[in-house]
């Protein structure tokens, strides 16, 4: 310290209003000095004989450290420009591009990073620049909704739609926003494709679900979802063959919506969990139909319901055994719908449909990285998987009574009353 005292160095440092070094203030110094002495030594290399320097034309450029100028050589012959460093007309460098990208894909809107650049001493990026960085993102979005699975089979399908609201026509519109995850015959998931779709339509389910298949996508075996209109229909004509499992979790919640009554609302929830906590097939579809027949003699209309779901809310029990926990519920979709909404909910209503795919894509590629490496189902249990072609035996007495007795020790145990 003494010696550079004696230098007079402390002089020169750049210090904060309680006397103490301000770090970033200094690198973002010594990070302008290096650019514009690099900046020289190449312009130098450039004149050679007969050739000149000519002056400099100052440049401003935002960094992570902060604002930085630029003096960039002129010559006499020829011209110069640093493109090793930034790209021609750009006043951001690639650095800073990518913290930006960064924080924007998780969920900070661009006023947010306009405040929090300006506290941060990055100098100016107002909501209209920072949208310009974001838009390289729409190369890696376009890339996601355009890769090919040529050469792999996806025995398992789950389908969901997440609404957001954004401008469209010049009002505010609830958009369905659908997203395909896959299961890749190696035991890994992925993001097969999403898009803006009419959820209510089987024209446009048919239309996104005939562009997986343009992809790559086959040999599906069963696919999972919600009780979307039009989607069982395109699902039947896109992949014939191919299973509908019925997201339990969703037909608990449409059950469980007929009952206005606590109560009774209890005593249905409690028999619809008591059936899918078993395992056993036989004993699953007993406990349905013990369930189907408790729930009717309270709501006609639920028994109903549930007596012309249980095809497809029982369709998992076909597949194999250690895949049913998986199949039964679109529990995968919903945790990216949440990781979407998350992430989307800072920027309230898009501006557009554009600016809402972007930022959406973004955050399925983001998720998709995570995803790499990962195992989600066991591949050698995905080797020639296909659905059971045999009518499940006929159910017993035996079977019936202890499917009963299951399903109304759970109602008791819900209502605190003894068994």
């Amino acid at each position: 310290m003494d010696t550079l005292q004696e230098k007079g160095a402390m002089r020169d440092l750049p210090l904060r209003k309680d006397g103490t070094i301000d770090l970033v203030e200094m690198m973002r110094r010594e990070l302008e000095r290096a650019v514009n002495q690099i900046m020289d030594w190449q312009a130098d290399e450039l004149c050679g004989e007969g050739n000149r320097r000519n002056g400099y034309r100052e440049r401003k450029l935002s960094t992570v450290l902060g604002e930085i100028t630029m003096r960039v050589p002129k010559l006499r012959e020829g011209t110069y420009f640093p493109d090793e460093l930034i790209r021609p007309y750009s006043r951001v460098d690639r650095a800073m591009v990518a913290v930006v990208k960064e924080v924007y894909v998780r969920g900070l809107s661009t006023r947010k990073i306009e405040k929090a650049a300006d506290a941060l001493g990055f100098g100016s990026l107002s909501p209209s620049r920072v949208s310009r960085m974001t838009s390289d993102l729409d190369e890696e979005v376009a890339a996601l909704n355009a890769a090919r699975f040529d050469g792999m089979a996806f025995p398992y399908l789950w389908l969901d739609a997440t609404y957001l609201s954004c401008r469209d026509e010049g009002h505010v519109q609830s958009k369905g926003v659908v997203t395909a995850i896959a299961c890749g015959e190696d035991g890994s998931r992925r993001f097969a494709g999403f898009g803006v779709v009419d959820t209510e339509s089987a024209a446009s389910w048919k239309a996104f679900l005939r562009g997986l298949r343009r992809r790559g996508v086959s040999g599906v075996r069963c696919v999972v979802s919600d009780d979307h209109g039009g989607l069982v229909q395109a699902v039947a004509e896109v992949f014939q063959g191919a299973a509908w499992q019925r997201c339990i979790v969703h037909l608990e919640r449409n059950v469980a919506g007929w009952f206005s009554k606590k109560e009774d609302r209890a005593v249905a929830t409690a028999a619809m969990k008591a059936v899918f906590a078993e395992r056993d097939p036989q004993l699953v579809r007993a406990a349905y139909r013990v369930a189907t027949r408790r729930i009717a003699e309270i709501k006609p209309r639920a028994g109903e319901l549930l007596e012309d779901a249980e095809a497809d809310a029982l369709a998992y029990l076909d597949f194999p055994y250690e895949h049913h926990v998986r199949l039964r519920t679109n529990n995968v979709q919903e945790r990216a719908n949440e990781e979407i909404k998350r992430r989307t909910k800072v920027v309230g209503v898009f501006p557009s449909v554009e600016s809402m795919t972007r930022l959406v894509g973004s955050v399925l590629a983001d998720v998709n990285e995570e995803w790499l490496g990962m195992n989600f189902i066991d591949a050698a249990s995905l080797k020639g998987v296909s659905r059971s072609d045999s009518e499940p035996a006929a159910i017993s007495e035996e079977v019936l009574e202890k499917a009963r007795v299951c399903v109304e020790a759970a109602i008791e145990e819900k209502l605190g009353r003894p068994a």
